[in-house]
This record gives structure tokens, sequence and C-alpha cells, in this order.
């Protein structure tokens, strides 16, 4: 069991091959003259100290060697079976073929290390899709939906004392309830988050497995965006101080959505920056969409990619030819990395999928990349995550922004000139 459980987590699947003859049995008071005049030879002692050994009889099909072995009295006798080794990078999704932007991150060979899911400490990991809705039902999310298991649905009672009534999936912020609306946008950018991978439908996420929690806020009206901020930040604060027992694991948020030419430094929008710096001291990294428009972001200001708080990681569009898109903001002090966005096949309410271009399909790759990091950290950072959380996402986005593939495009126009790259920032995390 044990070679099995390692060999998936560095990313491998078995499947058995019969080796002729070799068998393997469990012999604790080995008696070599029995074997012998059974015709068998020890080839090796694989576990001495339990009585394991390899023998071989060349003149026996394994069949019958497993009969003779039987017969011996051996306690535990099974064929030794050659494991052919093959990557569990390349997903079954129908269209995998088509998501060209997993695989210029490296996904491919970062799901050799993992392909998401819990912690060290088996904790989940939520991404806080905060968009303008995702459909819940779809058969490519569904699984990886996040579930407030303290809450009842549709009893109109705040079950779990959290403040907020029937929130079982997330929240409405738009209408201060909790049904989710079945956004085209947000299901899109979920699926690019967390489409369950490997399951032979439609996609597969940057992370196989991992909770999407949605919460239905992308707007102008600055009410609204923190009456959604607050639902994320209010249920990480609960997990932290419940030990994980009621809230939510949230590590990052996606935020695809924005106000053009906005400067967070201005009055009316000072309060976004000191929602991500709260949204920071507790853990959470939001990833956040540029502007779609070929403008220089440090110049001209976008919100949110032109706030100050070192917990936002701001990031503009890239294209298959490794270039910024022709309709993407830059910025070398706002603009922090870029994702693929252009062309991205995602899922799409009713159970479909479909390609959607734009800084907001990029996000997500990075607020996925957030939690992907968290599934693979080592032990030490998930313990500096609940002891330190502050100082935890300060340290993977620093790890993300020095591990990125450098592109000529994004010299000088970007804090760290470069593309995510999601197999070398799980390497580094993986040692921490």
């Amino acid at each position: 069991m044990s070679i099995i459980r390692n060999a998936l987590a560095t990313g491998l699947l078995l499947s058995s091959v019969a080796h002729a003859a070799d068998v393997i049995v469990k012999m604790p008071n080995l008696n070599q003259k029995s074997l012998s005049l059974a015709g068998f030879t020890v080839k090796e002692a694989l576990v001495p100290s339990l009585g394991i050994y390899l023998i071989s009889d060349s003149n026996k099909s394994v069949t019958a060697s497993l009969a003779a072995a039987e017969k011996l009295g051996a306690e535990g006798v099974m064929e030794n079976s050659k494991m052919q080794l093959r990557s569990r990078a390349t997903p079954n999704d129908a269209s995998w073929s088509q998501q060209w932007g997993p695989q210029k991150i490296g996904a491919a060979a970062a799901w050799d290390i993992g392909t998401g899911g819990n912690n060290t400490d088996g904790d989940d990991i939520v991404v806080a899709v905060v968009d303008n809705g995702t459909d819940i039902n779809h058969e490519d999310l569904k699984a990886n939906i996040w579930v407030n298991a303290g809450e009842i649905a549709g009893d109109g009672k705040d079950n779990d004392g959290n403040g907020y009534i029937d929130d079982v999936n997330g929240w409405n912020g738009y209408n201060s309830n909790g049904t989710i609306p079945a956004g085209m946008h947000g299901t899109h950018v979920s699926g690019i988050v967390g489409a369950e991978g490997n399951n032979g439908k439609h996609v597969a996420g940057v992370n196989w497995d991992v909770k999407i929690m949605p919460v239905a806020a992308s707007s102008g009206d600055t009410a609204v965006v923190l009456r959604g901020y607050n639902y994320v930040l209010e249920q990480k604060k609960a997990w932290l101080a419940s030990g994980g027992k009621k809230g939510a694991n949230v590590v990052s948020t996606n935020s695809s959505f924005g106000v053009d030419g906005a400067k967070c430094s201005e009055a009316q929008y000072k309060v976004w920056n000191d929602v991500y710096e709260a949204m920071g001291q507790v853990g959470i990294l939001s990833a956040a969409a540029t502007a779609n428009q070929a403008w220089d972001i440090d110049a001209t200001g976008d919100l949110p990619t032109s706030c100050e708080s070192n917990y936002i990681i701001s990031v503009t569009n890239t294209t298959k030819e490794d270039k910024i898109y022709r309709q993407a903001g830059w910025g070398k002090t706002h603009v922090d990395l870029g994702a693929p966005g252009t062309d991205v096949f995602s899922t799409v309410p009713g159970n479909q999928a479909r390609n959607l271009t734009g800084t907001s399909m990029a996000t997500p790759h990075v607020a996925g990349a957030v939690a992907f990091l968290h599934s693979v950290a080592s032990p030490a950072f998930t313990a500096l995550s609940k002891s330190q959380p502050a100082k935890a996402a300060a340290e993977l986005k620093k790890i993300m922004l020095s591990t990125v593939e450098p592109l000529a495009d994004l010299k000088g126009k970007t804090v760290s000139g470069g593309r995510l790259n999601l197999q070398k920032a799980a390497e580094q995390i993986s040692r921490y």
C-alpha cells in the first residue's frame, strides 16, 4: 500500500505486467531446502526482517509457481508484477488538447508533484471566485464546489451562526442571500481554477481537486464588492479562530473585474486596498485582472491592480506566442506577471465549455496556482500558513514571482518580467 501511495504522490499511475516465473513469498521461517526441492531458487531477500523473498523457478509458469509456493506453507504469495509507469500529467478530460494555457505554465510537470486537493494537514483548500456567479451544478465543477457543512439548505436559518442565512455554497452579494446565479463569466473562471481533472469531461482546472467558493459580487458598485469580500474574509477568520472547525480555508480570491482608469490612491477607492490588506492578514492572496486595454497601468491607473497591497497578485494576458495580448494592460510597478488569457477553453453554464479571451481568463490561472501551491507545500509552510498567515501569503507570492518563465515581451512591463510557471513554483514551495 505504501509503495502505491508514494508513487501516486509523485504523479505516477501504476499498471501491472506479469513477469514470468518470479513470485514474492512471505515465509518468516524460510526453508531453503524445501524451496530447492520444489524447484525454486531464492533470488533476493526483499525484506528479511519480515521474511519476504523473491523466488523463481524458470521451469514453471507464474501460475504453477504460485500454487507450488502455497503448498510450501508461505503466509503470503503474489506474482512479481512489473509496474509500467505512466505520468498522470496528461488528464483524460475530453477537451484537454484544446487547453494550451495549462501546458504553457508547466501544469503537466507540476501535476507529477500533485494535482491539488488538501494541504499536508489534510485541510480543504478553498478559492473564492468573486465574479457574477458560477453554475454550481455544472458536471465538471459540481464535485469541487465548496459546501458549508454547518448550513442546512433552504431552511431560512443561520444554522452555523456565521451571520449568513443559507450560505450553503457561497454568497450572493447582489441580493444578500445564498442563491448563487449561474454566470457565464464566473463559470468560465471557475473552470480554469478547478474544473475536476481526469474525469473524462470537458476540461481540467489548474487544480483537479479544490474547493471553489462562488461569491457573486463583481460590480462597479463598491458596496456590492465589499459585501462579497467581507463574506470571504469572515469565513477565513472563522476558520483560523476555530482551528478549522468553522468557516473555510480560503487561500486566494479571484477578481476578474475592475474599474478602468481608476486609481486606488483616490479617496473613493482606498477602501478596496484596505480590504485586500485585511484578507492578506489572514493569509488570502487576491489574484486580480488588470485592464483589457493596451495601457500602462502605472500611468493610467486601474482598479484593483493599481492598489498598493502586497497581497494582490495582478495579472495580464499572454498569448500562445508568449506576447502580451494586444488589448491587455501592463505596468512595471503594478502588474506582477502574465498568464495565458487568449482563447482559453473552459466551462460555461449548461454543462458546456467554450473559448473566451481576456485578463479575466489569465487571472484564474494565478488564483488556481495559489491553491495548488498550498496543496504541494511542505509541512513547514502549512504550519506557517496557520501560525503566521500573513507571512505565509507574502512568501507564497514571492515564490510565484521569483519562479516565472521570463518572456521578452514582459520584461520591463511587469514586476517579474515573466509568465506564471507552476512547475518551478511547486518545486520550490515543496522544499520550503
